[in-house]
């Protein structure tokens, strides 16, 4: 069996595992070691000791979860999660690129700004070690990639189309968990989003895949 080395809440490993939840493949999940950066096995797994890995059963391993994600799907074709069309393919791989690489660098920002991380819990900082300019330049940022997606979903069900896509399963964390404990979403100026987040919520590979333990903001 294939096991899956991340973190509970990790967008990106809740990324591979609705992956292969959709796809129904079995897999092992292993909780990374708490002194990952020093351990040497885990060092062979992923010389860069992030997670996602994905552990094949030879022992090969896969990291970056874009590039398991994209592995699961040749590896795994049905159900599909990228569209037939090869420009609806590119499309679906912008969307999944920049959530990772801009839309959780903004979550990222409009959180340390002004939050301390103590998992599961947000600590909020005391009022001086507040950052207000990060706070209003990342949510400046957050609003224009909810503004995007919102037309990316116009007169479609998902960001593939009919088909529920990787953009989908990489964008779950921010859109129906990050950015609802943080009081960004809902918004009424999203209704699309809305309507998506009320639809991949339902789906069986979400409620499989979905942190245990998801962040939460201590309460003072």
């Amino acid at each position: 069996m294939i096991k899956l080395h991340c973190f509970d809440r990790s967008p990106y490993g809740w990324k591979a595992r609705v992956v292969l939840a959709e796809k129904n493949v079995p897999y092992e999940l292993v909780p990374p070691p708490q002194n990952k950066n020093d351990d040497p096995q885990f060092g062979k797994m992923n010389p860069f000791r992030l997670t996602p890995v994905l552990e094949l059963e030879d022992g090969r391993t896969i990291y970056e979860s874009t590039v398991i994600a994209e592995y699961l799907e040749d590896r795994y074709p049905a159900p599909a999660m990228l569209p037939k069309d090869a420009f609806e393919r590119a499309r679906v791989r912008m969307i999944e690129d920049t959530t990772d690489q801009y839309l959780l660098a903004a979550s990222r920002k409009f959180t340390m700004a002004q939050f301390d991380y103590a998992p599961p819990l947000l600590k909020r900082k005391p009022a001086a070690q507040i950052d207000h300019k990060a706070i209003e330049e990342s949510k400046i940022e957050i609003h224009g990639h909810l503004a995007r997606l919102e037309r990316e979903l116009q007169g479609r069900t998902f960001f593939g189309g009919d088909t529920f896509s990787l953009a989908d399963a990489s964008l779950l964390s921010p859109l129906t968990q990050g950015w609802v404990t943080l009081g960004i979403l809902p918004d009424p100026k999203y209704p699309n989003l809305a309507a998506w987040s009320k639809r991949v919520m339902e789906r069986a590979s979400y409620k499989a895949s979905a942190p245990k333990e998801p962040m939460r903001i201590a309460e003072s």
